[in-house]
């Protein structure tokens, strides 16, 4: 048995034993990050859209439009947004008085991160790369039981360029970034340049070219070869690490704060 057997056998034992299954999406690519192996447990399924506030402003919609027969709720892990949203939704579905809450979805979508905003500290590790839940960890709150799972690819999946689009894989382990650097800043380019600029300080509109803007944030981020030529392998993996990490944002930052919303 390899591991991905293991994770799995894991996976769905925790599935079966759990009162309410929260899937936990990236509100950027919801479609992307939803797993369709999980429709089974749709009755007791919650589905999370969380990093909505690195989002565009038509996600929302986009999102129930997805899943126009699932209870969704919106959430931010950062600024706490949803918590609340995301309770009565788990309450609606949990059919006892403590239920046995599991939070699955692919790597890196933020499914630690929520459970410690539900606890109100930090009860599980949590990193912004790809992969840092090991097993499952379980949690008693006074109010449920909370189950984190280590982030699972499905076995068909393997496309690199796919997985790192979603943030599943980290940015040191694709051998070849380049084209996906390309294809992000693409999408931010099309979408809301102001994002790019806001990220790098580098002028952009939406006709900007993607393979410039790459070579233009090599040279603003120091990402240079022996002679001075870019780096584009290394600005590549900036780009990726960026958007991963909701540097690279597509929901305007508040003028003042600063912050995101």
């Amino acid at each position: 048995m390899d591991d991905w057997e293991r994770k799995w056998l894991a996976y769905k034992r925790v599935l079966r034993e759990s009162d309410v299954v929260v899937q936990v999406v990236d509100a950027r690519d919801p479609k992307g990050t939803l797993s369709r192996e999980l429709t089974r447990y749709k009755s007791k399924m919650v589905v999370a859209a969380n990093k909505v506030d690195l989002a565009g402003p038509g996600a929302r919609r986009q999102i129930a439009e997805l899943l126009p027969r699932h209870r969704v709720a919106f959430t931010s892990w950062k600024t706490g947004e949803g918590i609340q949203a995301l309770l009565r939704a788990i309450r609606d579905a949990a059919k006892t008085e403590k239920p046995r809450v599991a939070f699955v979805g692919y790597p890196n979508v933020g499914k630690s991160s929520l459970m410690n905003r539900i606890a109100g500290k930090k009860i599980v590790r949590v990193s912004p790369l790809p992969g840092e839940t090991r097993g499952v960890q379980w949690v008693s709150l006074p109010f449920m039981f909370l189950v984190d799972t280590p982030g699972v690819v499905p076995r068909t999946e393997k496309s690199g360029k796919g997985l790192a689009l979603k943030g599943a894989v980290r940015a040191d382990r694709i051998p070849d970034p380049e084209p996906i650097a390309e294809e992000i800043l693409a999408r931010f380019l099309k979408a809301r340049p102001a994002s790019v600029k806001e990220c790098y300080g580098i002028p952009a509109g939406r006709e900007s070219d993607p393979a410039r803007m790459l070579e233009k944030i090599a040279f603003r981020r120091g990402r240079l070869l022996k002679g001075g030529e870019p780096d584009l392998y290394e600005a590549a993996k900036t780009v990726i690490r960026d958007y991963q990490r909701g540097r690279l944002c597509l929901a305007p930052k508040k003028t003042g704060s600063g912050r995101l919303p």
